[in-house]
């Protein structure tokens, strides 16, 4: 999984352009890798009805394309943003994490990717966020955004 990640940024950093036509504050959601295990549709599930709460341009993003393609956004508990690393919140009585490699840190869980590796190879326009559920690294959404990576 690391191998095909760091590909699709380092084919995305160098050959993938973005629309002239959008707006500098707008982010667009990009992508979502499911880990071994996890469903592409419940990882972007939790992610988006976590990321609805948010007002962030990077949830927002998210929330658009779960909207686009007709996947449930459901009511979240126990939301809190931490400022500049993601959100954390029940869904589904699941516990979900959103949000940078550092806040998956603090909250120990492994994402077993070499963020290192990734962030020097990647355009610095994309936003790359974890998604956990119930402590377990669940998958990697990212986000092409022209202003910021964080939440």
């Amino acid at each position: 999984m690391t191998v095909a990640l760091l590909g699709l940024i380092v084919y995305r950093r160098y050959f993938a352009q973005p629309s002239a036509n959008k707006t500098p504050a707008e982010a667009k959601f990009d992508s979502l890798t499911a880990r071994m295990g996890f469903n592409n549709d419940v990882v972007l599930h939790v992610a988006a009805s976590l990321a609805n709460a948010s007002d962030n341009r990077l949830a927002q993003a998210i929330v658009s394309e779960a909207s686009k393609n007709q996947v449930p956004i459901k009511t979240v508990s126990e939301f809190k943003t931490h400022t500049g690393y993601g959100l954390t919140g029940v869904v589904d009585g699941r516990i979900i994490a959103l949000g940078s490699h550092t806040l998956m840190n603090e909250l120990g869980i492994k994402t077993q990717i070499d963020h290192e590796q990734i962030s020097q190879n990647i355009a610095p326009n994309i936003a790359i966020l974890y998604v956990s559920i119930n402590s377990y690294w669940a998958g990697i959404i990212t986000v092409f955004d022209e202003q910021t990576h964080s939440f």
